[in-house]
């Protein structure tokens, strides 16, 4: 069979991507041999995003009687929780296939990999050549020496979100975005957890300031999750109903479960990437030039095939991206700020330069802050944990924010469109925004940073 483009791996790179090429009239394969979606939608952001919600209940109905509501002690039922968040994933598989088929795509339920210019090879036997080809295989996690996911007792992310069991005691290796959310699910659910991070601090590999690490350190140690940084993992002895994580600093810790969470790794191993000419580098990433293309003709590179923050959003702008240039519209990413979201307790997000990123390129800037704690919306949410930075050039266009607090997540992406149309504090100052809202901290931060704030002191 031959088709205009053919993009292997239907995560939210690929899907997207195919979408978009079917909407211009291009004929499309999408080619996948496990679920549509993608590692994001099934095994990652959907499910992680599901859970933390729906344990974000516990948490509340624990401090209800700050208010003056009573509940009984809440009961967790895994099965349904786990069965709940399936059906949140399913739904949304089910509507891709939709949308996919709506658009004229074709699905291949195969494993696919490059056979030559312009050609696939398929699991099935059947082959495929197309025009262009899109590689969209994304990343799978990394494992360190000791500490091997087909022992029993040490859990992947994806291990994680089965939700198979609540252990009373989990240690996670790996202080980064993934092993901080789900600390923070399962401290919800009951466990004892402890995180062991390799590096001197968490979240090390992201640009945030050193003012919202500290904040979220803080809110971590009252929830009752262990921190120990500055600490390797080097392995642990089997029990009889778990094991004994051992540490670099002589300490041992009891696990019910040891989840790995240090990082991932692309997936570009086996896909004939030899036979096309198409090259990676030391770390296995997919070479690329800022149109997406690989090194072989024709043949172009997404997501966490990509070098780049490992982002769901990030592979799906760079997937439409791609296609809508396969219709003559050159690929313009290079300078848009992608926005990062953590799903930890407080929430953390950001866009853009840090204060410190910020400082270090030399010109004067701008600095707003606004707590939460001067929020009537926040104080009514019971809420009050965090604040709302901005960064901003002397000529006070918006460089880069950083919120810290409930529904963070949200409110960041007011600042990502000021980021990204070079907008100035004025023009979020002067924009009236309801009340009693979150939002507002965001416009109250940039009149800090004017000096003009009304609601807090100025700096």
């Amino acid at each position: 069979m031959s088709y205009d483009v053919a993009i292997i791996g239907a995560g939210p790179g690929g899907y997207v991507c195919a979408i978009r090429c079917g909407q211009l009239g291009l004929r499309t394969v999408l080619i996948e041999a496990a679920e549509l979606g993608g590692v994001c939608l099934n095994w990652g952001c959907v499910p992680t995003k599901a859970l933390y919600a729906a344990t974000k209940l516990l948490r509340r109905a624990a401090t209800a009687e700050e208010v003056g509501i009573a509940f009984a002690p809440p009961t967790i039922d895994r099965p349904k929780l786990a069965s709940w968040k399936d059906g949140v994933v399913d739904r949304l598989t089910t509507g891709i296939g939709a949308l996919l088929e709506r658009s004229g795509v074709e699905v291949v339920r195969a494993r696919g990999r490059l056979d030559g210019p312009g050609r696939i090879a398929l699991s099935s036997g059947d082959p495929i050549e197309a025009d262009r080809i899109v590689l969209a295989t994304g990343s799978r996690p990394i494992e360190i020496p000791g500490f091997a996911f087909a022992e029993d007792v040490v859990w992947s992310s994806d291990d994680a979100l089965a939700l198979s069991e609540i252990p009373d005691r989990l240690v996670v290796i790996g202080g980064g975005v993934i092993g901080l959310e789900l600390a923070t699910i399962y401290r919800r659910l009951g466990s004892a957890v402890t995180v062991v991070e390799l590096l001197p601090e968490i979240l090390s590999g992201l640009d945030l300031d050193r003012r919202t690490i500290v904040t979220l350190k803080r809110a971590l140690a009252e929830q009752g999750i262990a921190l120990k940084t500055g600490t390797k993992a080097e392995g642990f002895d089997p029990g009889e109903s778990g094991a004994t994580v051992r540490l670099d600093d002589g300490e041992n810790l009891e696990a019910d479960r040891i989840l790995l969470a240090v990082g991932r790794r692309p997936n570009s191993g086996d896909l004939g990437l030899e036979t096309a000419g198409v090259e990676t580098d030391e770390r296995g990433f997919v070479r690329v030039d800022s149109q997406l293309r690989t090194t072989a003709d024709n043949i172009y590179a997404i997501g966490d095939l990509v070098p780049g923050p490992m982002l769901a959003h990030k592979a799906s702008a760079e997937g439409i991206s791609l296609a809508d240039a396969f219709d003559g519209t050159p690929v313009a990413l290079d300078e848009t700020p992608i926005p990062q979201a953590i799903f930890t307790d407080p929430e953390i997000a950001s866009v853009g330069l840090s204060e410190a990123a910020a400082k270090a390129s030399g010109p004067a800037i701008l600095i707003g802050r606004f707590p939460y704690a001067a929020l009537g919306k926040a104080l009514g949410m019971r809420e009050a944990e965090g604040f709302f930075q901005v960064v901003a050039a002397d000529d006070h266009r918006i460089l880069g924010a950083q919120i810290v607090g409930a529904e963070a997540s949200d409110l960041i992406s007011e600042a990502a469109i000021a980021v990204r149309n070079g907008l100035t504090l004025e023009a979020v100052t002067e924009t009236v925004h309801p009340h009693p809202t979150l939002p507002e901290g965001f416009k109250e931060a940039c009149e800090n940073a004017l000096g003009r704030a009304i609601h807090t002191a100025n700096r």
